[in-house]
Order: C-alpha cells, then structure tokens, then sequence
C-alpha cells in the first residue's frame, strides 16, 4: 500500500476576506427555509458522487487564493444583488407554446459595498492570467467592474448578450470561468469553516489528518468541485463501479471514505454551505463588465423559457375549444431577487388581440405569515394553560406583551391586504377571515373592558374577541386563505398590452434569495371579425345548398312524394357536384382566418372547426349526388348540408353577442383571500399555456 503523503503541520487558516464574505452569504441566504430545488441530485449528494467516481489527481488543481476571493464575491454578489434597483420584464406572447421575454435591470454600482467592489476589481488581471496575458501588455488603468446581473438555470443554459443603453454589447464572463473562481471560493470556504472546529487543532483526530497532513483527499475534493461546476453535465442519479475479484480496500479507497467521512462527520456544521453549493450547481451568473466611472447603468438581455404546453391530442382540442369562449389563459412563474425593492411586468400580444384580465402576486410575505400563523397557534396554547390562572402577575405581563406584538403585525397584515384589495378593485370581505378581522380589530380600535369594580381594563387577554379558539381559527385562515401572497390586479389595460407593478412594503425584512413571482394573463380576439367572418361565410354555404335544392325539386320545399321523385333522377349530377365545391371552396379561399400555431388561431378553435364541419356537410351532399342515391338519402344529405352550416352561424352568432361576466380571479390562480376566493370551491382553469423561468428551482 502506498504511504501517506505527510508533511510538516501548519495552520492554513483562510484569509479574513473569505471570513467576511462567508458570514454575508450565509446571513443572506441561509436563514429562510426556502432551499433550492433540483431536479436531479441536489449539491451535496452530486459532490459525493463525484467523490467517489473521479480519479484521484497526483497534484493539486490550480485554484489560486486570489480567485477564490473572487469567486466567493461573485456568489456573495449574485445572491444579494443588492445593487439592481429595478427589474423589467418584457413578456410577448403571439403563437401558441411560444413567449419572448426580454430584461431590463437598472444597477446602480455605488450600491456595491466596499469588500465586493474590491474582489471584482481583481477580476481582469485573473483572466489576463488564465489566459496567459503578460501584465505588461495591459493597459495601465481599465476601470471595470465585472459585476453579476442575475443567476441563471443550468439545465437551460444558452447564449446570452447582454446591451446597455445605448444598443453596445458588453463583455461577459464566460461560464468556465466563473465556475473556476466559485469552485476555488467553495473549497477555501469548506476549508475554512473545517479549520474553525475544535478538532481542527488536535493532533491524530481525523479532522486535523485531513486538513493539514494527508493531501490526497483534499485534492479530490477540490477536483470533485472543479468538476462538478465546470462541467455541462451533472448526475441525475448515483452509480456504482463494480471491484475486481481478487482485490482488497486499498490507499485510494481510503482516500475517498476520509473525503467522505469529513462531510458525512461535519454535516451539521456545513448547513450553510450545502445551501451554497446547491446554488453553485444549479445556477449558473451572468457576470458582465461595467464602466466604473459611470454609477448608473440600464442594461437589457434576452433569456429563453421553460414551456409547458403539450398535452394530449384530446385534452388539447377540448382547451382550444373552451378556449374560444373564456379566453387563452396563459401562467407565467420567475423568481426575483429577495432585496429588490421594485419589479414591473409587460405582457403584450398580438395587435388583434387584447388583454382581458391580468394579475401578479408573490410570496414576498409567506415566511411572516408562516412565522405569525406558528406564533398565534402558541398563544392559543400559552392562553389555555394560563386560562385556569389568576390573569396576573409576571406570567399575565408576559402573555399581554406577546398578545399585543402578535396582534399588532397580525393587524398590519390585514390593513395591508385591504389597501392591496382596495387598489385591484375586489374585495376582501370580513366574512371571508372573520378570526383575523376581528383580533385585527381588538389590536388597534383600543377598546377596554369593565371591571367589576367599575374601572377600565384596557388588557387584550381580556377582550371579548381574544380566545385560545380565536386565535387558532385565525392561523387557519391565514393558512387556508393564502394570506402570504399579496396581489396587483391591472385594471388598465391599453391595446394589447398590460403593465403590473410590484414594490415591497416598507419595513419587511428580505429572506431567503429569492421571491417566487406568479402572473396570469387572459387573452381575447380583439376584433371579432374571425367569428363575425365565419357566420357569413357558413350562411353563405347553406344559401348555396339550399338554392341548389329548390332548383332541383322545383320547390323551396324539398320534402314530400315529388321532391323525393325528383332527386331520385338528377339530369345533370357533374353541374351541381361542380357547384357544391366550387362556390364553397372559392368562398373558403376570401376567408381570412388566423394560422392555427398563434394565439388568435387558438382562440379561433370553435370557428375553425364549424367551418371544415360546414364544408364535410356540403362534401357529404355532393357525395350523394354523385353516387346517384336513392332520393331519400338526398333529402338527408341536403337537411345536413343546409342546418349544419345554419346552426354553426348560430352558434358563432350567439357566442358574439354574449358579454358574460370577467373570470373570477380565483378561477385563474388568483390568492383565496382576494374577493370570491373564499367561497368558490370550484377548480381552477387550466392554463391553456404555462411559461416558467426558474427552472425547476
């Protein structure tokens, strides 16, 4: 077996930068329970497998110290984003399946702090030198920032450019380098957070053998992290090579099962950095480079999105068809950075058609309902086990404080709601959260109660309205009710176009990294003339059929003993046959209707389909004819080619002129609490085409 690797014992304890980055990003990211969401093997168990099926390297990789303060930066930066004042997006949605989706990002560089400003300034001479450049054949001053712009899904990685204002493509950082500089910032910081142990320092201890004297498998686990983010592909799921007969453990496998047993050990204390590497590995950053002597930059890029629009044949025509009356309801999901103050919205579409409905809602606020709903099921439970008590003393203090910090943020959440319900337009009725309205109600009119002895009490566990039940219906509601969504319903819409705008509130605390954002859009055909055009044409075929019958029977009516006799001997088939199709098929060719793959073309479903049945009932008929049927069969064939078309104009006639009321928001995903929402128990619809950006996050 091969001996160990030894060498003398010195602290390599991680630089002060690596520190102060570590304490930001796990302060930033780590204290909401939000965790990324892989579709595959999440971070830590991808690590492990690369573990154990890499080759162990005869040298270090090269990570230089430099670029792991770089690379920590840029993660540190691209989780924060505390320097995007604004996020636009652009959502265009003409065909079916298909969305454009641009972003427009307003950065302000004197947002970065000192410490992020000073790590992406270093960034330049760390590519001149992976490249091999020579310092003296750069220039001596380049005042650029390579700053992150926004994380992207790796499983939807693709070409991206990023325009400033004025039209330029910027400089961007390659995938391959920036997963270079994290790799190298993800093992200093593995390291760092390892040398903090108590253990770290005693001699013999697995910890320390790690650390500073067997390096094999600390350069496996740096190769492992190397890997794991360079590469395009990651593991969906584990596998195993099999050993040889014949052999025994030998120094690579204990190599691997320290490397292993080190993460296994301390998985308590890396918490924090299974969330980092979980964001390593799902996303990848856009790292641009920015003029540093300009502050404020609009910077645009184009991103693609996740479709989800196939369905089966039979559940697809049926949407097309429901479609053609409530309208082609489109969902769109992307997530925003937990800081940013401010997003807007664009949806457009077509020139034909218009935007009938549209909202927005996050779940900026669902970690403090969550946290309020847990803190009023407690006082539920503290009120029942001090119920049997004297309501006094240092336990009634106690209990009264917590009562009103609960009931207070409880009633700032309902006034919020209000105010959001008051500017969509709906209602948020106190019938729909009784509970919460009414200790909403006890925190802030500032009613007492009587003693007694006659004097006032102005204590909230004695109100009428507080009770161990109140209090537990009300973290239901909260629940049930989705109060941790907020809502921006647009209710002006201009063209075919509608703009929402999002700000967060003022005083809430930012968790977590990110804020899931929600939009639905329902489309309608603007012009009607699709329908209006297919009415005319549909009676326009059941003229032409009709006239044909009378001139064959002789009668307007082409029913009795006669008319059967007469269509039972038709002279000249090939005249009428011709007549059939031609008249029909050049009426066909002046009508204008919309390509199926658009969004007007599906709501032109019903149309459509009335259409091509009017034109299978008039094929039918000169079937007939052609064949020389019994007259009987005539009569029939002419009934159908004449009331199919007519009934199909009466539909399209009755379709046009019905004005039935908006969708109710709750039928299209809408948060329970806003308006009927409470109340409707019905399924919400379907939507007819979903558009997601976060990529399975």
């Amino acid at each position: 077996m091969r001996r160990p690797v030894v060498t003398a014992r010195h602290p390599d304890q991680p630089a002060a930068a690596f520190a102060g980055i570590s304490r930001r990003i796990g302060i930033s990211s780590c204290r909401s329970g939000n965790s990324p969401r892989l579709t595959g093997m999440d971070g830590i168990e991808s690590l492990r497998h690369a573990i154990e099926t890499i080759p162990i390297p005869g040298a270090p990789p090269r990570l230089s110290r430099q670029g792991a303060a770089v690379g920590l930066a840029l993660l540190d930066t691209s989780l924060r984003l505390n320097h995007v004042r604004r996020l636009t997006e652009r959502l265009t949605v003409v065909e079916h399946g298909t969305a454009r989706r641009s972003t427009e990002v307003d950065v302000s560089l004197k947002l970065l702090d000192e410490g992020q400003r000073q790590a992406t300034a270093q960034l330049q001479d760390l590519i001149g030198r992976e490249h091999g450049e020579r310092a003296a054949s750069r220039p001596a001053q380049q005042r650029a920032l390579w700053v992150p712009l926004a994380r992207l899904p790796r499983r939807d990685a693709s070409p991206v450019d990023v325009f400033d204002s004025a039209g330029q493509k910027l400089p961007r950082l390659t995938q391959h380098e920036a997963s270079r500089l994290v790799a190298s910032g993800l093992y200093r910081l593995l390291r760092g957070i390892l040398a903090g142990d108590e253990n770290a320092q005693t001699a013999k201890h697995e910890l320390n053998t790690f650390l500073f004297q067997v390096h094999e498998p600390r350069w496996l686990i740096q190769q492992a992290l190397l890997t794991l983010l360079t590469e395009r592909n990651h593991p969906e799921g584990e596998f195993t090579l099999a050993s040889a007969e014949g052999t025994i453990p030998g120094y690579g496998r204990e190599c691997r099962e320290m490397a292993l047993d080190i993460l296994d050990g301390y998985a308590g204390l890396l918490v924090e950095y299974e969330y980092l590497l979980n964001v390593a590995v799902r996303d990848y950053m856009l790292v641009v480079a920015l003029d540093d002597s300009v502050e404020e930059h609009r910077l645009s890029y184009e991103t693609p999105l996740h479709v989800d629009a196939r369905q089966p044949v039979a559940v697809d025509q049926w949407r097309r068809l429901a479609a053609s009356r409530r309208g082609y309801v489109v969902s769109y999901e992307t997530m925003i950075p937990a800081t940013l103050k401010s997003y807007h919205l664009v949806a457009a579409t077509a020139p034909e058609a218009e935007i009938s409905r549209m909202y927005l809602s996050t779940d900026a606020d669902q970690h403090q309902v969550d946290g309020l709903a847990e803190d009023l099921a407690s006082l539920a439970e503290r009120q029942d086990s001090a119920a049997l008590q004297e309501a006094d003393g240092a336990r009634h203090k106690i209990l009264e404080l917590q009562a009103q910090t609960v009931l207070r943020r409880l009633a700032d959440l309902v006034r919020r709601r209000k105010w959001e319900a008051g500017q969509s337009g709906v209602e948020l009725s106190p019938r729909s959260l009784p509970a919460c309205h009414r200790l909403a109600a006890a925190a802030t009119t500032g009613d007492a109660v009587r003693t007694d002895s006659g004097e006032l009490d102005n204590s909230l566990r004695r109100h009428p309205a507080f009770s161990a039940a109140q209090l537990r219906e009300a973290a239901r509601e909260l629940t049930e009710r989705e109060f941790g969504r907020d809502l921006v319903l647009v209710n002006g819409m201009t063209d075919n176009e509608g703009r929402a705008y999002w700000r967060r509130a003022g005083g809430r605390d930012s968790r977590g990294d990110h804020i899931r954002v929600r939009a639905t859009l329902v489309l309608r055909d603007s012009t009607k003339s699709g329908p209006l055009n297919v009415t005319f044409y549909a009676l326009a075929v059941a003229a032409v059929s009709f006239v044909l019958g009378w001139m064959l029977v002789g009668s307007p009516w082409p029913y009795g003993r006669a008319a059967t006799a007469a269509l039972d001997h038709i002279g000249d088939g090939q005249s009428v046959i011709t007549m059939l199709l031609l008249l029909p098929g050049f009426l066909y060719s002046r009508l204008s209707l919309p390509p199926r793959r658009t969004v007007l073309g599906y709501l032109g479903t019903l149309p459509q389909a009335l259409v091509q049945l009017s034109i299978a009932a008039v094929a039918a008929f000169a079937a007939a004819v052609a064949t020389q049927s019994r007259g009987e069969v005539v009569q029939v064939m002419l009934t159908i080619a004449v009331g199919v078309p007519v009934l199909a104009a009466v539909v399209l006639l009755g379709q046009a002129l019905w004005h039935g009321p908006a969708i109710p928001l709750s039928r299209i995903g809408a948060p329970r609490w806003a308006g009927a929402g409470a109340w409707d128990r019905r399924k919400p619809l379907d939507a007819n085409v979903r558009f997601d950006s976060t990529g399975g996050r």
